[in-house]
């Protein structure tokens, strides 16, 4: 082997490891936090800042050892206020920019926009606040008449909303078609007609408004839209947190530790369930978290155990039935004896379910979703395993 081929073999770069990475990003912070594809744990990286604001820099230090090597190296050098763009000549008018636009100059072309809705426009009005304004997106073009127009392609609803506020000009992302050259033009299959300047206008307009809404915007997880509200004190968020401490659990976006909450938009269904009185107040979710938590202290919040409980609670309230709490621990018992663990509860349960459908042993209306689907079953097996306490009938019977 020669000198050089030495070199290059004791010079070659390991394969990137992405667990590796983290797991050495992670340990600079005095407080460890979850970081992967899909999410990184920012209320966690957080309690690094004195749980304040996080500077974007460490976040994108943290973005780029999740997405790996290929993109440590980006040299900054794009500044669209004014400086430095993309492929242009310092001072150059770029192919988008911030601006201010009148409203006589603004325009809706329906080839790229969907139909406006009225009503949506209400709901914004009546929630509207001049610091949550988002910045509307629009695309300059001038027509064969001269005219120069700003077709706006995302915002709409909030500028007409801006407009009942009694707003005259308008913040507005630009993308501007004067600054787009001929080859562009016609590398994307137009030709170099005003008329056909125009269509390549609805095309960019077009394609960045199925981009942006269809494509690539992350919706709001559920996850993060309860601790938003929770953080920001909704009344509503905080009782069901409060709730959830009672019982030793706590919100998560993965189940990842013992008592961890993840199926927030099935809770927010549990905690509203309505009794004889009217709203609950989370009662009923209440003691289905205590039923899993007393009874298997070990694991997450099991959706197909506390989900199915809680209307178990509730349907002996509205049909006026008792259910003491020696109630909870007999079927706990019953349940633990038969099965085991909280996840194979449920498990067991749709599974006899199943058995029961395809054997044509089944007595009654099929539920059409898993949750009274265990409903019915966890009444069918109390009543079943001798159980001493009378409950609401079931819809559905079957031997479980």
């Amino acid at each position: 082997m020669t000198l050089m081929a030495s070199q290059a073999r004791r010079t070659k770069a390991k394969p990137y490891n992405k667990k590796q990475a983290i797991n050495a990003f992670v340990k600079k912070f005095k407080y460890e936090f979850d970081m992967r594809d899909d999410s990184i744990d920012l209320r966690e990286m957080a309690k690094n800042f004195n749980d304040g604001p996080i500077p974007v820099e460490d976040i994108h230090r943290a973005i780029v050892t999740v997405l790996g090597p290929q993109y440590h190296t980006i040299a900054f050098g794009y500044d669209p206020s004014g400086g430095n763009y993309l492929g242009y000549a310092a001072g150059k008018r770029p192919k988008e920019y911030f601006d201010y636009i009148d409203w006589k100059d603004l325009y809706l072309w329906t080839i790229f926009q969907r139909d406006v809705a009225p009503n949506h426009v209400e709901k914004i009005y009546k929630d509207f606040d001049e610091s949550s304004v988002i910045v509307p997106c629009i695309i300059k073009i001038t027509l064969t008449d001269g005219r120069v127009v700003y077709c706006v392609w995302d915002g709409h609803h909030t500028i007409q909303v801006c407009r009942l506020k009694g707003y005259t000009k308008f913040q507005a992302w630009v993308i501007d078609l004067d600054q787009f050259t001929t080859a562009e033009i016609e590398n994307a299959g137009f030709g170099d007609t005003d008329e056909e300047r125009i269509k390549f206008g609805c095309f960019i307009a077009g394609t960045n408004m199925r981009r942006i809404n269809g494509l690539n915007k992350r919706p709001l997880a559920p996850y993060d839209d309860f601790m938003i509200g929770l953080e920001t004190r909704d009344p509503k968020f905080v009782a069901m947190n409060n709730i959830l401490a009672q019982h030793r659990c706590v919100p998560r976006r993965h189940a990842d530790r013992d008592g961890a909450w993840t199926q927030t938009k099935s809770g927010i269904e549990c905690f509203e369930l309505e009794g004889t009185q009217g709203p609950s107040n989370g009662a009923f979710w209440s003691r289905a978290i205590a039923f899993q938590r007393n009874n298997w202290k070990l694991g997450h919040l099991v959706l197909e155990l506390y989900r199915p409980m809680s209307y178990l609670y509730q349907w002996a309230n509205v049909q006026g039935f008792s259910l003491p709490a020696a109630f909870d621990t007999e079927l706990a018992k019953m349940m633990i004896k038969r099965w085991g663990d909280a996840e194979s509860i449920q498990e067991g349960i749709k599974e006899s379910y199943w058995d029961a459908v395809n054997n044509y042993t089944t007595v009654g209306e099929q539920p059409q979703h898993d949750k009274f689907r265990v409903l019915n079953g966890i009444i069918n097996f109390y009543k079943q395993s001798g159980g001493k306490v009378m409950l609401p009938a079931p819809t559905i019977q079957w031997k479980v």
